[in-house]
C-alpha cells in the first residue's frame, strides 16, 4: 500500500491588480491533463469578475511549485523530470485549477471583459452606478477603479511537494466529480493514452471533427475527445464491445488493449480524416452519421478495397444513409423483445445495436463493389509472359507515345513499363484487358490517373 504524504501548500492573498496576478499567467505551465484550454463564455467571465468584486467568489486559484516539487522528487524519477521539464522552459509554477479565472482577470484588467450593471456600494456608503457605458475596467468611474485596486483579492494555493499523481487527484478533488464530465475526467489520467487522444484530436480538429462539432465549447469541454477515443475503441474491438463509458474508462488504463494499438488506430483516423476533408461538405452535421462514415471506411481499409472514385463514394453513401435513418422497419430485436430500426439503433453504441446498424451498412455496400469500390488484386506486377503478350497485342508500339518497342527490350524496366490502363491504386485489375507496356517516362507522367488517351486512340481520330 502507498504511503500516504501530507501536502505542503502555501496560500498568499494578492490584490486582484497586483504584477503578480499578470506574471501568474505568464509563468504558469498549462498541463492540459489537468487543466482545459479556455472554456468560459462571456456571460461565465462576466459573472465571476462581478462575484470576485463583491466577495461572492472565495475559490482559490490552485498551482504547484514546479522548483519546489522537482527538489521533493527523486533525482531522475518520472516526477522529477516532469517538473524539470516545465521549469526548464522557464514555467514557476503548473495550473491545477483557476486557468479560467487567471485569464479572466487579465481580460477584465484590459478592458475586454464586463461586469453586470447596477448598483455598487462602497464600504464609505457611496454608490456607484455601473451601466453599459462603464461596465469595462478602462471605463469605470476613477473612485470604483480605486476601490477594486485597493480591496479585490485573489487567493493563490501553491504547492510545494506534489507529485505528477497528486496534481491528478489534486485536480478531481477540488473538482469532485461535479463540475467535470467524463472525458474531462478521463483526460486527467496520467497514461500516454491521454496524450495521444489530445493529439489526434488537435491534428483532426480543422479537417475532419470541426463539421459536425462547431461549437467551440464542444472542444473546450472534451467532447471531440470523446469521439476519437470512440474511434479507437471500435478500431480495436469492432462492434464486439460495447462502447459505454466503462470500456473508454478502462482504455485509459495503463498499457490497455486499446492504448496499445493506438499505432493503427492512428493511421486510419488520420486517413479518414484527410479522406473527410476532400470530400464531405456542409450536408453532414451529425456526428453519428460521421462515426457510421467511419465504421465504413475503416471495414473497406481493412478488407483492402479501394474507393475509385471518393466523391461519389460520399455522396453514394450520404444517398443511403438518409434513406436508412429514414427507415422504419426493424433491424433487430433485443433479448427482451424489442424491435428496433436503424435511427434506433445509431443511439447508441452498445455492441448488439452497434452490429445491427454496422451489417446493415455493409449490405448497402454490396450495390457499389465492382463499380466505386473495388477488391485490390493482390497480383500488382505484370509477369514476363503477360509482358510479351501486352507487347503483341500492341504490334510492338508503345501506347501512350507511338514508339517503337523492340523485342529484346519487354523486359527491360528501364525502359518499358506494364501499366495499369486502370490504376492499381484505384481498384485496376492486374490482367491483360486492364495491361499496357509503354515508355517507362509516359508511365512516370501517367502516375495514377485515369484518364489517358492512347497513341492508337489518337491516330483513330486523324
Amino acid at each position: 500500500m502507498k504511503i500516504k504524504k501530507p501536502m505542503v501548500y502555501v496560500n498568499t492573498d494578492h490584490l486582484l491588480t497586483s504584477p503578480f496576478i499578470t506574471y501568474l499567467r505568464e509563468r504558469t505551465a498549462l498541463d492540459l491533463a489537468f487543466q482545459s484550454e479556455e472554456r468560459w463564455e462571456k456571460s461565465d467571465k462576466s459573472n465571476f469578475i462581478t462575484s470576485l468584486i463583491t466577495g461572492m467568489a472565495p475559490s482559490k486559484i490552485v498551482v504547484a511549485n514546479n522548483k519546489a516539487c522537482m527538489d521533493s522528487s527523486e533525482s531522475g524519477s518520472d516526477d522529477y523530470n516532469y517538473f524539470h521539464d516545465w521549469h526548464s522552459q522557464g514555467y514557476i509554477n503548473t495550473s491545477v485549477d483557476g486557468n479560467n479565472r487567471t485569464i479572466t482577470i487579465q481580460e477584465y484588467l484590459n478592458g475586454e471583459v464586463s461586469i453586470e450593471s447596477g448598483d455598487y456600494m462602497l464600504p464609505d456608503g457611496k454608490v456607484i452606478e455601473i451601466n453599459p457605458t462603464n461596465n469595462t475596467w478602462t471605463k469605470h468611474p476613477k473612485e470604483f477603479i480605486d476601490y477594486v485596486s485597493n480591496h479585490t483579492r485573489v487567493t493563490v494555493a501553491e504547492y510545494m511537494n506534489a507529485s505528477r499523481d497528486d496534481l491528478k487527484l489534486l485536480f478531481l478533488n477540488i473538482n469532485d466529480g461535479k463540475s467535470l464530465n467524463k472525458q474531462e475526467m478521463r483526460n486527467a489520467t496520467l497514461v500516454p493514452f491521454a496524450g495521444w487522444v489530445r493529439k489526434i484530436t488537435k491534428k483532426t480538429y480543422v479537417d475532419m471533427l470541426k463539421k459536425v462539432f462547431p461549437t467551440p465549447n464542444q472542444k473546450k469541454r472534451r467532447t471531440i475527445d470523446d469521439f476519437i477515443v470512440d474511434m479507437a475503441v471500435f478500431c480495436t474491438y469492432g462492434t464486439k464491445k460495447n462502447i459505454h463509458s466503462s470500456t473508454k474508462d478502462k482504455a485509459y488504463e495503463d498499457k490497455s488493449t486499446v492504448s496499445q494499438t493506438t499505432k493503427k488506430s492512428e493511421k486510419i483516423i488520420l486517413d479518414f480524416s484527410n479522406f473527410v476533408k476532400n470530400n464531405v461538405d456542409k450536408k453532414l452535421k451529425s456526428h453519428t452519421t460521421l462515426f457510421n462514415l467511419f465504421m465504413l471506411y475503416n471495414h473497406i481499409i481493412e478488407n483492402k478495397y479501394l474507393i475509385r472514385d471518393t466523391k461519389k463514394f460520399y455522396e453514394w453513401f450520404l444517398s443511403k444513409e438518409n434513406k436508412r435513418l429514414g427507415d422504419t422497419n426493424p433491424i433487430m430485436t433485443t433479448q427482451t423483445g424489442e424491435s428496433k430500426s436503424y435511427l434506433s439503433c445509431c443511439k447508441t453504441l452498445s455492441s448488439p445495436e452497434a452490429t445491427a446498424r454496422f451489417d446493415y451498412i455493409k449490405k448497402d455496400l454490396n450495390e457499389v463493389i465492382g463499380e466505386i469500390v473495388f477488391l485490390k488484386d493482390n497480383n500488382r506486377i505484370f509477369n514476363k509472359t503477360e509482358r510479351y503478350q501486352l507487347w503483341q497485342r500492341q504490334n510492338g508500339i508503345c501506347t501512350i507515345t507511338g514508339k517503337s518497342i523492340p523485342e529484346s527490350e519487354i523486359n527491360d524496366d528501364s525502359k518499358w513499363a506494364a501499366d495499369h490502363i486502370i490504376p492499381f491504386s484505384k481498384g485496376g485489375e492486374t490482367a491483360l484487358d486492364n495491361g499496357q507496356l509503354i515508355d517507362k517516362k509516359a508511365n512516370l507522367q501517367k502516375s495514377n490517373k485515369l484518364e489517358v488517351i492512347a497513341w492508337n486512340q489518337k491516330q483513330k481520330k486523324k
